[in-house]
């Protein structure tokens, strides 16, 4: 009797078993994340990429990111250079897109700070020679028009001595604002978005105490520890001759006023070649063009973006473009962009452009100095490879 029972719990577990097999398809179970098949494997250009689970559809993650150039807000020295409502209108054109941006970077072109502590950089003439301190309430004005970051390796950021970087790094970190580019102060950054580190930092040339794009040997330490530290690596620069004279990539060593500005070509490919994901130029104060290397996007100069005073905004030095990237995330390639075309007026900021003049003059820059680069530049600003 036992046997027989024995046999008919044998034939339910059997039917069970069935039913569970036509229910799952025979699909085996996800490997865990913690699994061998799941960690991280270098891809074939010596970045990090995610390996797929076996049978696992790769959903690709992209990144999107804004950059401008040159923002100087406004002044307090030698005399009040500040628009009539304080700055509040200034980015009224651009906000949305700067918001809808994963990631939104400027160079901010000078100190920004209340009340008159620095040692003040002495004007040899100060009808060419200016010196810019941007009052505190200012720093809102970015940080609500949606920018996460500021470069400041460049020319102005000491303009105020030590006291005026330290007392802007204060102004930034109380409206949220991150800083990079300052030797032993704030050199880089990292931010998480959508699951993905992202990298950045910003070099310039013959300017005090920040991280020097004419140091070899900085240039490669600091892009090692912060490849290191991100899935993706963006990098900035502040070099260049200035003027309309100089919107041309010229593939050799440049000189303003004596001063070494860099081989801003060979450094945004070493860039690259060192892990880079991206190279964003300013300093000219105007545009100039991009090229794809390897993959990844170079752009040589945004110009100048928001300059309402105590700048040229004539011709091509009015032209402020902002620059919207898309990456992919796994290897930080580009996927496609935009060029949102503004202009810049005085005692104003920058204002949308219908004539899409600044995409123009870098759509023809680009064709001229980079004809076989691999990616094309409608006259509207939509860019693509």
């Amino acid at each position: 009797m036992k046997s027989v029972f024995r046999k008919l719990a044998m034939v339910v577990l059997l039917l069970q078993a069935v039913v569970v097999m036509a229910c799952t398809g025979g699909n085996k179970p996800e490997a865990p994340s913690n699994s061998p098949s799941g960690e991280r494997t270098p891809s074939s250009d010596g970045r990090d990429g995610e390996r797929l689970l076996e049978g696992e559809s790769a959903e690709a993650v992209s990144l999107t990111m804004a950059f401008v150039g040159d923002v100087m807000m406004g002044t307090n020295v030698p005399d009040n250079y500040i628009t009539p409502d304080r700055g509040r209108s200034l980015f009224k054109d651009c906000d949305s897109i700067v918001r809808a941006a994963d990631i939104a970077i400027a160079n901010l072109e000078g100190t920004c700070y209340d009340g008159t502590d620095g040692e003040q950089r002495k004007m040899t003439n100060p009808r060419t020679y200016y010196i810019f301190r941007m009052p505190g309430d200012h720093a809102a004005r970015l940080a609500d028009a949606g920018f996460d970051v500021v470069n400041m390796a460049n020319n102005h950021s000491f303009d105020f001595g030590m006291t005026g970087r330290r007392n802007t790094l204060r102004t930034m970190k109380e409206v949220g604002i991150k800083v990079v580019g300052l030797r032993d102060m704030a050199e880089g950054v990292v931010l998480e978005r959508k699951g993905k580190k992202v990298a950045y930092i910003g070099f310039a040339a013959s300017c005090t105490k920040v991280l020097d794009m004419l140091d070899r040997a900085e240039v490669d330490s600091m892009i090692a520890k912060y490849r290191r530290l991100g899935d993706l690596l963006v990098v900035s620069f502040h070099g260049g001759a200035e003027g309309a004279a100089y919107q041309h990539v010229p593939r050799k060593t440049e000189y303003y006023v004596g001063e070494d500005r860099g081989d801003v070509y060979e450094f945004a490919h070493h860039c690259i070649d060192q892990g880079a994901d991206i190279v964003i130029g300013h300093g000219p104060h105007v545009p100039r063009g991009m090229e794809l290397y390897n993959g990844h996007l170079i752009a040589y100069s945004l110009g100048n973006f928001c300059a309402p005073y105590r700048m040229g905004v004539a011709g091509a030095k009015g032209y402020a473009p902002l620059l919207e990237v898309t990456l992919d995330a796994s290897n930080g390639t580009f996927k496609g962009g935009q060029i949102h075309s503004f202009r810049q007026y005085q005692g104003v900021g920058p204002r949308l452009d219908a004539t899409h003049a600044a995409a123009k003059n870098m759509r023809q820059l680009t064709m001229d100095d980079f004809p076989d680069t691999g990616i094309e530049i409608s006259p509207e600003g939509k860019v693509t490879k």
